[in-house]
């Protein structure tokens, strides 16, 4: 009785993902988690720096000292489909947000945003990356930002290092989140060259302390962009990333189609991080003496460069929902409960899916025109992307055999049928449908006459002639070797004859069909 309902289960469950739509729907009602998973061993995180503001701010290191580490070790929680047994699934890669000095991969919004991801078959993940940022040094804070870039990569190698016992393909492996973590995430699609590390990265100092005790701290090479954390022989390039009210540092590292997909959810009215350019917090820094962060560009000016340099990505403005754009409720937010926007997390699955999950599917090659009487049995073949499978659909025939891309058909009923291909790729992704005519000849009852048509070719008029004197009106279709139909009308005789103007037609070879109640004659011609 167990196995039988183990059956059913999988029975349920194979059914609802192709009654739906996997990846835009949440097409499983159930998902397992796995806590405290470790993806990066003893990485340095600079130590508090304590006075007034970190202790008005309760704690928040907001005056880390970049000159004193001390080693941390990284965790994620990850979520999968229950029940899914691909082997090639995507993943997606949630960082919170709390301006690099505060919050956790616990907080609501970004678990539900994992959640919703992994019910639509993502296998995704909620992670932790290093806190602490000096906003009192313009250097110092940059280093910030790419110390959490580098856990973000971190996190992308452990998947893509362990692809193959995670059930994972290594090559759709998407990063997002919000503020913060929306910096991480476009900082992985555009610093991704070790000639673009801003300089305070690298072998630097800076002035700590006190403004009477403030001394200049040498400040080690914060490494490479995959220098931080294990795994460290795969990359950490991300395949597409996800903005939630994020920023970059510099537009010029928007350099053109060869960019990653990026998908951005911005608010004109975010007063944390600018939807144009400022400096974060800008509204309120001048409440902090020797505030002094980067200018960062917002979601307007990266998506404006995008489209100048045709790099690839998906903008989506809002007026009134401030710096959380993507949690419905000020409480909600302030609470960090994972309250979502309705619209955010379709927007996402639809924008991943058409960039890189759909396999493409470009056409089929066959016989468009088939003649009964003489061979009714064909082999089509679809251009397809690699490795994916391939639904066909079709009616007035029967699949004979099926190899790879390509299909035999036995064609058995007269007519104007369709041929439909669908692409379906290993990770069960479905791809556009593909779909082209097939003209069918030979069942018809054939009309009590005779055709005649001249010129052939011809270049203006096809004048057609039957034997059948007291036939007066006809209907025609002509087909183009696509079995598309080109045109067709209904033609009454002009003294001894019927008058086609073909002069619209491109040059090539045609199929004339010539139908009077349920008897019809078939002819070729060329056009001029």
């Amino acid at each position: 009785m167990k196995q039988f309902n183990i059956l059913l289960l999988s029975l349920f469950l194979f059914t609802n993902v192709w009654s739906q739509q996997r990846y835009l729907e949440e097409v499983f009602p159930n998902i397992s988690e796995t806590k405290n998973v470790k993806f990066s061993t003893q990485v340095p995180e600079p130590k508090k720096g304590g006075g007034w503001y970190e202790s008005v701010l309760l704690g928040t290191p907001v005056n880390a000292k970049e000159h004193d580490t001390r080693d941390r070790n990284l965790y994620m929680d990850i979520f999968q489909p229950f029940g899914d047994n691909n082997t090639k699934r995507p993943v997606f890669i949630v960082c919170f947000g709390g301006g690099f000095v505060f919050g956790d991969r616990t907080m609501g919004d970004i678990r539900a945003l994992a959640i919703q991801m992994a019910k639509r078959g993502y296998v995704t993940a909620a992670i932790d990356y290093r806190l602490g940022m000096n906003i009192f040094d313009e250097g110092a804070a940059l280093r910030a930002v790419y110390r959490a870039l580098q856990d973000g990569r971190s996190a992308i190698r452990y998947f893509r290092a362990n692809a193959e016992a995670l059930k994972i393909d290594p090559n759709q492996i998407f990063i997002g989140g919000h503020s913060a973590g929306a910096f991480i995430a476009l900082q992985n699609a555009y610093l991704d060259k070790e000639s673009e590390r801003p300089a305070a990265t690298r072998n630097t100092s800076y002035r700590w302390g006190a403004w009477l005790g403030s001394r200049r701290y040498n400040l080690p090479d914060q490494g490479c962009l995959d220098c931080a954390g294990d795994n460290r022989h795969v990359s950490g390039k991300a395949n597409a990333v996800v903005s939630l009210a994020g920023a970059v540092g510099f537009l010029e590292h928007i350099e053109g189609s060869n960019d990653i997909p990026n998908i951005m959810f911005h608010s004109k009215d975010d007063i944390v991080v600018s939807y144009n350019a400022a400096q974060p917090f800008n509204n309120f820094s001048f409440l902090v003496v020797g505030f002094d962060l980067p200018v960062a560009y917002g979601s307007n000016p990266v998506n404006n460069r995008a489209q100048q340099v045709n790099a690839p990505t998906q903008f989506y403005s809002y007026n009134k929902r401030g710096h959380d754009v993507h949690v419905d409720g000020l409480i909600n937010s302030a609470l960090g409960r994972g309250n979502l926007h309705s619209d955010i997390v379709p927007r996402i699955a639809q924008y991943l899916y058409d960039t890189r999950l759909k396999p493409a599917g470009y056409n089929i090659s066959g016989a468009s025109v088939v003649n009964l009487m003489s061979e009714n049995t064909h082999t089509y073949t679809f251009d397809a992307s690699e490795g994916a499978e391939v639904l066909w659909e079709l009616e007035g025939g029967k699949i004979l055999q099926q190899s790879g891309n390509e299909v035999t058909i036995r064609w058995n009923a007269s007519g104007e049928h369709r041929l439909k291909a669908t692409p379906i790729g290993t990770n069960d992704a479905k791809g556009t449908t593909v779909s082209v005519p097939v003209l069918v000849l030979g069942n018809e009852t054939t009309l009590d006459a005779s055709l005649q048509m001249y010129p052939n070719p011809s270049a203006r008029t096809l004048k057609v002639k039957l034997t059948e004197e007291d036939i007066a009106q006809i209907q025609a279709v002509i087909y183009n070797e696509r079995g598309q139909a080109m045109y067709q009308g209904m033609l009454k005789k002009q003294g001894d004859q019927f008058n086609i103007n073909i002069l619209n037609l491109p040059t090539g070879k045609y199929y004339l069909k010539i139908q009077q109640g349920e008897s019809v004659l078939h002819k070729t011609f060329l056009k001029d």
